[in-house]
C-alpha cells in the first residue's frame, strides 16, 4: 500500500482494486494467474484518477485509504469514494494503522471517515510500520482497533501486513482475522505467524494501471473467494 512502507511499501491511502479485467503490469512481480480476480490498492499519492478509464479495464472491485492515525483523513477519499458509487464498482476503505496512538481512537476515526454500509467491502487495517515511541507489547492496542472496528461493522477486519514485519512485532494470536499479505516476486507468499492461508496477495508494486496518474500496487484473491460472500450485510450502527 502507498504509506511509508515495509517489506516492500504496501499502501493503505489507498485504492484496492479487486479486478477480473486485464490490468496493465508494472516492473518487478510475479504474474497472476489467468483465471485470479485481481486489483489494485491507491491513494492521494497515486495522483489523479480517471475512474472512467478503470473501470473500462474490468475492476471487481476497488479499497482505498480513508485514514491514518487519530486525525488523519486522506484527502482523496471522498472524491473516489463518491465515483466509484456512481459508477456502481463495490468499494471498501482501511485504515494505516499508527503504532503510537490510541488504538480506541484510531477505531472511531476509521469510522467516522469510511461510514460502512451494507454492501461495501469488509474493513482494512494496515500494519506495516512501528513508530518511535511505541509502547510495547503493541498486540493489545492492535487487537482492541480490530474487535471494535469488528463489533461496529459486525464484519471481521482483514489485516494487511508482511511477514517479516509482523512476526518482529507480533505474536500468532491474530489467525481468526482474514490476512492481507505482503511479498513480491515469489510464487507463494510467506505467511506470518499462526496463519495457514491469505484471502488477499499483494504480488506487485508500482504497476502502469489506466487511467491512474502514478504507480499502483496489485493484489489478488485466493481462488474460490467470491466478491458477494465479503461485503457486509447490513448497515452498521452510527459510530458516536
Amino acid at each position: 500500500m502507498q504509506n511509508a512502507r515495509m517489506e516492500r511499501p504496501l499502501s493503505l491511502a489507498v485504492v484496492m482494486l479487486l479486478a477480473g479485467g486485464v490490468l496493465a503490469a508494472g516492473a518487478g512481480s510475479a504474474q497472476r494467474p489467468p483465471s485470479a480476480l485481481v486489483g489494485i490498492d491507491v491513494s492521494h499519492h497515486s495522483g489523479a484518477i480517471d475512474w472512467q478509464a478503470v473501470a473500462a479495464e474490468g475492476p471487481a472491485f476497488v479499497y482505498l485509504k480513508a485514514s491514518e492515525g487519530i486525525d488523519d483523513a486522506d484527502p482523496s477519499f471522498a472524491g473516489h469514494w463518491r465515483q466509484l458509487g456512481a459508477l456502481g464498482l463495490p468499494r471498501g476503505a482501511y485504515h494505516f494503522f499508527v503504532t503510537e496512538d490510541d488504538p480506541e481512537q484510531q477505531a472511531r476515526f476509521f469510522l467516522s471517515v469510511a461510514r460502512p454500509a451494507a454492501g461495501d467491502l469488509p474493513p482494512v487495517v494496515d500494519v506495516e510500520t512501528l513508530g518511535r515511541d511505541t509502547v510495547r507489547p503493541v498486540a493489545p492496542a492492535l487487537r482492541r482497533f480490530l474487535e471494535l472496528v469488528e463489533h461496529e461493522t459486525g464484519k471481521t477486519p482483514i489485516i494487511y501486513t508482511g511477514a517479516r514485519f509482523w512476526n518482529a512485532h507480533f505474536d500468532a494470536s491474530f489467525a481468526r482475522f482474514p490476512l492481507w499479505v505482503a511479498e513480491y516476486g515469489v510464487d507463494e507468499p510467506t505467511l506470518p505467524a499462526g496463519w495457514a492461508e491469505w484471502l488477499l496477495w499483494q504480488f506487485q508494486g508500482d504497476a502502469t494501471i489506466p487511467g491512474v496518474e502514478k504507480g499502483a500496487d496489485r493484489s489478488r484473491l485466493r481462488d474460490g473467494v467470491s466478491i458477494r460472500s465479503l461485503m457486509l450485510h447490513s448497515a452498521p450502527a452510527p459510530v458516536p
